[in-house]
């Protein structure tokens, strides 16, 4: 902004200021690389890059969002550079691909560092499936015998064992004793659990069979591929009262299986090796 030296330095000219100052509002080519022109409004001086004023813009900026998978692939083969690289991470799972990453300083023929400006990006934020909610969302939470049947009949066919048949009886004999008081529970000797109870003292026990471990066959990921995993039943009998849960079994390293399934789809159909981390 050379303008700026046109001022007379023994110049006690108010006007002459002024318009040394208002010249400042001309438009000025940006010395950095990106070359971004600009413009120093009058009010203030306040500098107002102009994005608007090129059929193209200098550099590709921005982060696209993607749903899945195929979708990540797609756009960052259509996209990539020798320098693009992507990442994983698992907490929360996410594959962040950097278009515009720093170069490979090996090979580089003048003093440039291979700096770059890393603001060009495509991110993959792994979602998890429904199934996978769900199941994880109640974990180890204790529940009624009237929401563990509804648990049971609204996801029935991610139960694989037992046998969606003897899961259904389950849940409708809970359904019937939500009236009814407990009055027992005895471990059988193939691992069930058999829960007696009353609708009154008076009357005959009534009983339900309740596996000790079920096995689900659920999606991690959405559209993804189903995993198997087991979860324990637990249970408490108080004052009448059944409190139910179950304990999924280590579903972090099911987690870090579809994790790992999807990361090896990506690298080898994008040719890219992932790095574990996240770019700052």
């Amino acid at each position: 902004m050379d303008k700026l030296l046109d001022i007379p330095s023994n110049s006690h000219d108010a006007s002459t200021v002024l318009r040394a100052g208002s010249a400042l509002a001309g438009p000025f080519k940006s010395p950095i690389s990106d070359g971004l022109p600009f413009v120093v409004v009058p009010d203030g001086y306040k500098v107002e890059h102009l994005f608007e004023r090129d059929p193209d813009p200098a550099r590709a900026i921005g982060t696209v969002k993607l749903r899945d998978a195929a979708s990540f692939i797609e756009y960052f083969n259509r996209q990539k550079r020798p320098e693009s690289l992507i990442y994983a991470s698992l907490d929360p799972a996410r594959i962040l691909g950097v278009i515009d990453d720093h170069r490979s300083y090996a090979g580089l023929q003048d003093s440039h560092d291979g700096a770059n400006w890393r603001s060009y990006r495509v991110e993959f934020p792994v979602p998890a499936s429904r199934e996978w909610k769900t199941w994880t969302g109640k974990d180890r939470q204790p529940l009624t015998q009237l929401e563990l049947a509804e648990l049971i009949e609204d996801n029935l066919p991610d139960i694989v064992t037992p046998d969606g048949s003897t899961m259904l009886s389950v849940a409708l004999n809970f359904e019937a004793s939500k009236e009814g008081n407990f009055v027992s529970a005895t471990r059988l000797q193939d691992g069930s659990t058999n829960f007696v109870w009353k609708e009154d003292i008076n009357a005959t026990g009534n009983k339900i069979a309740m596996p000790s471990q079920i096995t689900l066959s659920i999606p991690v990921f959405e559209n993804g591929a189903p995993y198997s995993i087991d979860a324990r039943i637990k249970y408490r009998v108080s004052n009448g009262v059944l409190k139910i849960w179950y304990e999924l079994i280590r579903p972090h390293k099911v987690l870090e299986a579809a994790f790992r399934a999807v990361w090896a789809q990506i690298e080898e159909q994008t040719s890219t090796k992932i790095l574990l981390g996240t770019p700052e």
